[in-house]
């Protein structure tokens, strides 16, 4: 009994010794600086910690790099020497400069522009973009975001758009600013039992300008204070005021909108574009302003995520979802709910609009084949040579309802609970792509199988 007490002595006094970081090495940043990965560590050199609280740290530094985003692969390892500790970063740079063609959808998801080309006899291409998009990531190594868009087709877009994460010494200030141009010749006007109307026309019919310049805060790692201002004109053609009067509101042909919108993030997930282990938080809070003062309201909206592993290779997923909108009357084009980004899974091939949510999602699954890293042959370059992939089997249970006080006599499913169920198999791999088979049901009694390519939450 006493050598027992006498090793558990032993094992307390080793986790609570305190040991010095006395290096820190960093290996194949060759684009990155430094001191861009030097800011998500959560240890410093020079600084003792116990045992015990340094293999923390080095455990969410590692999740910290990967949801950079900017490498393929992350490695942290540590050399010990008496009472001092050298910690080697080690980690394979992502690809950063991406010119390539646009050649995509102009749809909400896969199913729903399947569906619409299967019923025009496979034929119909209108709903398609092309053009070309520049995107340069991780820009001068600094993490900073470089795109130039120039898309035609069913929905027109031309985009610059250029994210500084760090302004000042101290890596806590950041600038995003992005100018956005949208024109269409078909473009949705009206929700009328859940489906989208179009207006198809020869010349352009609606016309978007849109400015939005965001001040960024990150005072430790894991929280975001942002405050965002954007401005909007809309611009529509007489045939959609007169379709639909409330599509800017007021029987406006054009508007001029502003929004001031402040934005609390709390990110402490493993892997971001698929997480497994941890915790989220998004609180928001927008004013809108109108030049014509018809549209003046706050809306509220939060969002948590919470994901664990109970047992090994076992992972459950849930997320909560809210927006609330204060009394007015709101424009049709701002009215967005379900159905866009957000969507109850079994319910893909409809729109819910509203002026107020809530949204809940959960997802047990099991990882048929946990993450593997494989090189691939014949490839030399290193952003490439060397990939990974996972596949999960689970099921799934969506909930959500949306409040609707302007249009639910003329859309079936508005106010009233809205849920799904079924099963899902996602495959991940590198460069933060997912695929995700899913076969669901909804409420209706309706069953199919739907494609999509981002986490579900």
């Amino acid at each position: 009994m006493k050598k027992i007490l006498f090793f558990f002595l032993l094992l307390n006094q080793l986790s609570q010794a305190q040991i010095i970081v006395s290096d820190i090495v960093l290996i194949g940043n060759t684009k990155t600086q430094n001191d861009i990965i030097i800011r998500e560590l959560s240890f410093e050199i020079n600084k003792r910690y116990s045992y015990v609280d340094l293999d923390k740290m080095i455990e969410k530094s590692n999740e910290n790099l990967v949801n950079l985003k900017l490498f393929n692969f992350v490695t942290i390892d540590k050399t010990v020497n008496r009472d001092s500790i050298k910690i080697i970063i080690e980690v394979i740079e992502k690809w950063y400069i991406w010119p390539y063609p646009v050649f995509e959808i102009s749809e909400r998801n896969f199913n729903t522009w399947w569906k619409e080309f299967a019923s025009n006899n496979y034929s119909d291409f209108s709903r398609l973009n092309y053009g070309i998009f520049f995107n340069w990531e991780n820009f001068r190594g600094r993490n900073e975001l470089l795109k130039i868009k120039v898309r035609k087709g069913f929905k027109e877009h031309y985009l610059l758009a250029y994210e500084i994460p760090y302004l000042n010494k101290n890596k806590t200030i950041g600038i995003n600013t992005n100018l956005q141009f949208f024109k269409r010749k078909k473009t949705y006007f009206l929700t009328e039992e859940n489906k989208l109307n179009y207006l198809e026309s020869d010349t352009f019919n609606s016309i978007d300008y849109d400015l939005n310049t965001e001040i960024i805060y990150r005072k430790n790692l894991h929280q975001k204070h942002k405050l965002k201002f954007t401005y909007l004109y809309s611009k529509i053609n007489d045939s959609i005021a007169t379709l639909n009067p409330n599509y800017l509101g007021n029987k406006l042909s054009n508007t001029m909108l502003y929004t001031l919108e402040y934005i609390f993030e709390h990110e402490n997930r493993d892997y971001s574009s698929y997480p497994l282990h941890g915790f989220a938080l998004n609180f928001a809070a927008k004013k809108y302003l109108s030049s014509t003062k018809n549209v003046k309201h706050f809306e509220f909206s939060t969002k948590l995520e919470k994901y664990i592993e109970p047992y090994k290779r076992l992972y459950i997923g849930s997320s909560f979802k809210a927006k609330y909108s204060t009394e007015g009357n709101q424009p049709y084009f701002i009215q967005k709910a379900l159905g866009y980004i957000d969507y109850v899974r079994g319910y893909e091939y409809y729109v819910i609009d509203g002026q107020s949510y809530w949204l809940s999602k959960s997802a047990i699954k099991y990882a048929l084949i946990e993450k593997t890293s494989f090189d691939i042959p014949y490839m030399k370059m290193k952003q490439f040579n060397k990939s990974h992939y996972s596949l999960y089997l689970g099921i799934f249970s969506d909930i959500g309802y949306v409040i609707d006080n302007q249009n639910q006599e003329q859309n079936f499913i508005n106010n009233s609970l809205l849920w799904g169920n079924g099963i899902a198999l996602d495959y991940v791999t590198y460069y933060d792509k997912l695929l995700r088979i899913e076969y669901s049901i909804n409420a209706l009694g309706e069953k199919g199988v739907f494609l999509h390519f981002s986490c579900p939450f």
